[in-house]
């Protein structure tokens, strides 16, 4: 792979002393042990830096014979014959089972660092029940679980039924553009049964006998007859939030913004309070982690300027919401809702949807997209290829080919979503709807991540105030200087971006590369050492050799 030099003049020295930070405080790939058992490590990928901590967050042992004991019972075994790791993601490790009569379970236990305990583990349990039995989707089974890891195994888990068919992920690239349409067409179903019940509070799904504190009975407000929602008042409850950016460092004892929450407004002042309040408590520009793949102004490490975004964002909260009380009613949502984590028998039916770790009831218009399989970031719709089809060069022709299978295929899931599904059709056509998305998702994460997207998004309302159909004026104004400021900044930052987008695939912003891109994003950063290099005089060039000399040291 090879960058351009443009990326250099801002790139070089932000990664130089990125290097140098992490050349003092970080072990590299090769001091890291490897002697723990492969069953309870992550073992498939690496990181090229910090890598020690990544491990350990990732790192959960147990009583191997506990679980298979645990499995024995729930399907009423006598032995378990084998237990082998099938899979790993982020925050949990899967297992599968097999017993002496042939009975196959699959165990997933989560990592340290997959969500707040207990919660994490209790509201998935009662998020796939309400699933499967009340919206009759096929997610998987639970035969057992335990929510704490004070038990025999000595670690939270489920055990479940085994997925049926083959991974979506495996299989898409080979299917007929026909076979396609029908999965889009189930696709469209699962999503219309999704959003089929409103619910009354914003939150997390636990059982009613969970004793989760913060629960409140789970109300519908529309959907379902009324012996359903007796169901779901008797059965289920909402409580505190599960995502993981409610949890992050000093904010899991935050326990005033963990929800549930009774409106959209709620939610997101809640967002912008907790943020504003860590920044107060616990944002030190001297132990801020400096970033290469984030553009860092000076307003980054300056507590004031976030405090500024952020209270701009609270102050034009409750003119922003849509007053559509449909498009804000919250809905379940499964977020990862992704062909890794659906299944389709021979027949191309969906067979099973798993993952629901992540699934919450969100407001329509801030939680709810459509499904990753569609390539929306084509250029244009087009149902056909162009009469000159034939007269082009193999690399064009597979680029139009591309073009069209996927305008038909996003063609086919709006069609069918209008007809079928109204909701998700009035969320997808809802005006400003990526920009409320952006703002719920910058203003979460300002001080941690980046804080000039949420600047530009909060630029953009200011500009665009007339369109939110508020009977008040703006209630905050940038000045022109910092207008000018901005704009001063989007080319860099777009430079920025643009060279982390050509990263995509092979390292991502935490160093994380796959066992299989391993060698790859090791030359990567061999490359981005020659580009500095180049692009550096004097002695910016020296400390700049210095400090990424350990890039040369790295190995597979």
């Amino acid at each position: 792979m090879t960058f351009h030099q443009s990326f250099v003049p801002k790139f070089s020295k932000s990664f130089s002393t990125f290097l140098r930070v992490l050349r003092h405080e970080h072990p590299m790939p090769s001091q890291v042990p490897t002697e723990t058992s492969s069953l309870f490590r992550y073992t498939s990928g690496r990181w090229l830096w910090n890598e020690r901590a990544q491990l350990e967050s990732r790192y959960r042992p147990f009583d191997v014979l506990c679980l298979q004991q645990a499995a024995c019972r729930a399907v009423g075994a006598t032995e378990c014959i084998s237990l082998e790791k099938i899979g790993e993601g982020n925050y949990n490790k899967a297992y599968r089972l097999v017993m002496e009569d042939g009975q196959k379970v699959i165990a997933k236990i989560p990592h340290p660092n997959a969500g707040p305990p207990m919660l994490t583990t209790a509201s998935e349990v009662a998020t796939m029940e309400f699933a499967r039995t009340v919206l009759d989707l096929p997610a998987p089974k639970v035969l057992s679980w335990n929510a704490t890891d004070q038990n025999p195994v000595g670690a939270e888990y489920i055990i479940m039924e085994e997925a049926k068919g083959s991974q979506l992920h495996n299989v898409w690239k080979n299917l007929q553009l026909r076979a396609k349409r029908d999965i889009i067409r189930r696709i469209v179903d699962i999503e219309r049964k999704l959003l089929s019940v409103s619910f009354n509070k914003i939150g997390s799904l636990y059982f009613n006998d969970s004793e989760i504190p913060g629960c409140e009975p789970a109300a519908t407000t529309t959907g379902g007859s009324r012996e359903v929602n007796n169901c779901i008042t008797s059965r289920f409850c909402i409580g505190p939030i599960v995502r993981r950016e409610f949890w992050e460092k000093e904010r899991s004892d935050m326990h005033q913004y963990h929800g549930p929450w009774k409106s959209s407004v709620d939610y997101l002042e809640s967002v912008a309070r907790r943020e504003i309040d860590w920044i107060k408590a616990y944002a030190d520009p001297q132990k801020a982690v400096v970033n290469p793949w984030q553009y860092t102004s000076d307003d980054q490490y300056s507590p004031e300027a976030h405090l500024a975004a952020l209270g701009k964002f609270l102050s034009a909260i409750s003119h922003i919401v849509p007053k559509d009380s449909e498009v804000t009613s919250p809905r379940l949502w499964h977020p990862d809702f992704h062909a890794g984590n659906i299944y389709i028998d021979e027949q191309g039916e969906i067979s099973s949807i798993i993952d629901w770790q992540g699934a919450w009831i969100t407001p329509v218009f801030l939680g709810v997209h459509p499904p990753s399989l569609l390539d929306y970031g084509i250029d244009e719709l087009s149902m056909k290829l162009p009469d000159n089809f034939k007269q082009l060069d193999e690399v064009t022709k597979d680029q139009l080919r591309h073009q069209v299978a996927e305008s038909i295929l996003i063609h086919s899931y709006e069609t069918l979503t209008t007809e079928t599904n109204p909701l998700m059709h009035k969320m997808m056509h809802y005006p400003h709807g990526q920009t409320l998305k952006q703002l719920e998702a910058f203003a979460g994460s300002t001080w941690d991540n980046c804080l000039y997207p949420l600047q530009d998004c909060l630029m953009r309302v200011e500009r665009e105030w007339d369109h939110f159909q508020s009977d008040e004026p703006c209630p905050y104004k940038f000045s022109e200087e910092e207008i000018r400021k901005h704009h001063d900044e989007v080319e860099p930052f777009n430079k920025n971006q643009k060279l982390w987008e050509e990263l995509r695939g092979i390292v991502t912003d935490e160093g994380y590369t796959s066992n299989e891109t391993l060698d790859e994003a090791i030359e990567v950063f061999r490359n981005l050492r020659e580009i500095g290099l180049a692009g550096l005089k004097g002695e910016e060039n020296i400390e700049f050799d210095k400090n990424t000399r350990w890039v040369l040291d790295l190995r597979a």
